[in-house]
């Protein structure tokens, strides 16, 4: 049987394969799948029935990080800090599965294809919705995989020279990292991590991707324009990117832990240390949020745009409306603020743009003073979508140096003051906090 969701088949931990000192690597063992839960939220009473009508079957995705591995832009010598009080802005800078991202990407993108209908009301899966940070270090090439990876064709995942170099390597100077090839590190003696021979290759090279039969739009993360996901890529460091040489360590007697707000200014001062020769690729570039807002434009598959405009290019903004039918509007939130931290905020400008979007499809609403304020305009649901949701909205930083030009900023207060006067808001979708939850 081929399975698509959760909905008919879960996974759990299965056999024991291997022994560490802090845990086992297990097998994956199948499990049954998940109850159906009916939500009350909107009075139906805990009903539901076949005969309901669906006015969006969507699926949501986000978190991707898709990564280019070899990158000399990357701190993964970060998770030396690992375990230390306020390492939180630092790691995780690398984790082991994270060479097999397009292939689980691509895997993922086949299960949508194969969701039928939905079980309550037999509507097709109208429409993904990805809620950012699809690339991992704001670089060129990833976010050509990932609009590869979503169109269908001929893909390799692969940078810089014929043979892989980044930190799996066998014979990389270190055991932070796990070595899929025969050798000794850290997450094979703890965690009992297996040698796979042969699966960094394998990994890289070139493979066929079927792309997603579903329309898409996007959202624009942290990671989608900050080096990992919160400093500034300044022109030094963006030479540091495109360069030969790759870090494997801190420079000697660097301090890094407490100091934020170094590295989120100046994060080529930690890639000064020592290195080793890679082959040079200039597709490692980092990218701007009009290149990222380009890049969906130029992407075929529905709807145009995937979900941005060509007004978003002359405004240098990545926010944006698909009205899905007369019934829903998606708003598109840009959260990122490109003045450097992994947190968000909405700035002024975005945050008056929304109240503008959110004002043509309701009826009466509440003005800024409690108001009631009656139009001509038909009421529509209205879904957000964004990398940040409330709980991350915390962002403040305006920099002398950086690269956002919406200021000032705003905060979850201000963005709920906002919202909480648009009776017709009824779902909120982000990601960022890589937790599967609903908040009421």
């Amino acid at each position: 049987m081929t399975y698509a969701t959760t909905l008919e088949r879960t996974l759990r931990p299965g056999e024991v394969l291997r022994a560490g000192s802090k845990a086992a690597y297990r097998r994956l063992a199948a499990a049954p799948g998940e109850a159906r839960t009916v939500r009350d939220e909107l009075g139906t009473g805990g009903k539901a029935s076949r005969t309901s009508r669906s006015l969006l079957f969507l699926a949501q995705v986000t978190d991707l990080q898709l990564a280019d591995v070899q990158s000399p832009g990357r701190f993964e010598f970060f998770e030396s800090l690992r375990g230390q009080p306020g390492d939180h802005s630092f790691v995780p800078a690398q984790r082991p599965q994270e060479s097999f991202a397009f292939h689980a990407l691509e895997a993922m993108s086949r299960s949508l294809g194969r969701i039928s209908n939905s079980q309550e009301t037999g509507a097709e899966l109208g429409l993904v919705v990805f809620t950012g940070d699809s690339l991992d270090n704001a670089q060129l090439n990833e976010l050509e995989w990932f609009t590869r990876l979503l169109v269908g064709g001929d893909l390799r995942p692969f940078s810089g020279g014929s043979g892989y170099e980044g930190v799996q390597a066998a014979g990389w100077p270190s055991e932070l990292y796990w070595h899929p090839d025969a050798g000794s590190d850290r997450w094979k003696s703890e965690l009992g991590f297996p040698d796979v021979p042969g699966a960094l290759e394998a990994a890289t090279a070139t493979f066929r991707t079927a792309g997603l039969s579903v329309p898409w739009i996007s959202c624009f993360g942290n990671h989608d324009g900050l080096v990992l996901g919160g400093a500034i890529p300044n022109e030094a460091y963006r030479s540091f990117l495109v360069a030969d040489r790759k870090p494997v360590a801190l420079p000697a007697g660097a301090e890094v832990l407490g100091r934020e707000e170094d590295f989120f200014a100046h994060p080529e001062t930690y890639l000064a240390g020592p290195s080793r020769a890679v082959e040079a690729d200039l597709a490692r570039r980092a990218i701007s949020r009009r290149e990222f807002v380009s890049a969906h434009l130029d992407t075929p598959g529905l709807p145009v745009g995937h979900g941005f405009a060509r007004k978003n290019l002359d405004d240098g903004t990545a926010y944006g409306v698909y009205d899905w039918s007369d019934e829903i509007r998606l708003v598109l939130l840009d959260t990122t603020n490109l003045d450097g931290h992994f947190d968000g905020s909405l700035g002024d400008r975005q945050l008056r743009w929304l109240e503008e979007q959110l004002a043509e499809v309701h009826s009466s609403y509440l003005s800024d003073d409690g108001r009631l304020v009656s139009t001509a305009n038909r009421d529509r649901l209205v879904v957000l979508a964004s990398h940040h949701g409330p709980a991350s909205l915390t962002n403040l930083r305006c920099e002398a140096d950086g690269l956002e030009e919406d200021h000032p900023r705003c905060t979850a207060d201000q963005v709920t003051r906002v919202l909480e006067r648009f009776p017709n808001v009824v779902l909120w979708l982000s990601g960022h906090r890589h937790v599967n939850d609903v908040v009421l």
